[in-house]
């Protein structure tokens, strides 16, 4: 009983309404306060098709017979997983991190035994599957790059000039 009143309580507090104000500053911090949804499996996440595809099979050469066809999939991968290493990131505040952070404790901190409701819903395992969907896009992604440098494509089937480097190094230490 208490864990049911727990999780009424989480899921009003996670309702479109009330979150609304901070949804516009940060969309991390709408999702972390709507997290109680997705652990309880009320709310599902749906992986998109591209990264199942790239799940199935990431090193897959069929239907890409061009430079258009390998930038058509690499754009439809970038859509769904962000930009890539060799693109510049959008820049995001510090206070929104911070506020998505303090969002998801206090959003956790609702729910005793979360970590046993997690796997009694399944929403463990629908993260892990979600998890193995999106690295199985990156090294996608990072694979129709090389086909496409290869090929002598140009951006977006190949990665820029400026990420291709003739020899590795290690970053500088900042110590």
């Amino acid at each position: 009983m208490r864990i049911m009143t727990t999780l009424a309580v989480a899921c009003a507090l996670a309702s479109p309404a009330l979150l609304a104000a901070q949804a516009q500053r940060d969309d991390s911090v709408k999702r972390a306060a709507t997290q109680p949804l997705r652990d309880t499996r009320i709310e599902k996440d749906k992986i998109p098709e591209i990264l199942q595809l790239a799940a199935s099979a990431p090193y897959s050469a069929i239907g890409l017979k061009s430079c258009t066809a390998i930038a058509d999939e690499i754009q439809r991968l970038d859509a769904a997983l962000g930009p890539d290493v060799d693109q510049p990131a959008p820049k995001k505040g510090e206070g929104s991190a911070i506020a998505a952070a303090a969002a998801r404790a206090a959003v956790n901190s609702l729910i005793p035994g979360l970590g046993v409701v997690r796997v009694l819903t399944g929403a463990d395992k629908a993260q892990r599957r979600a998890e193995a969907a999106v690295f199985a896009g990156a090294v996608r992604r990072g694979y129709l790059k090389g086909m496409g440098l290869q090929r002598g494509c140009r951006v977006p089937a190949a990665p820029p000039a400026s990420a291709v480097n003739d020899r590795q190094e290690l970053p500088a230490d900042d110590n």
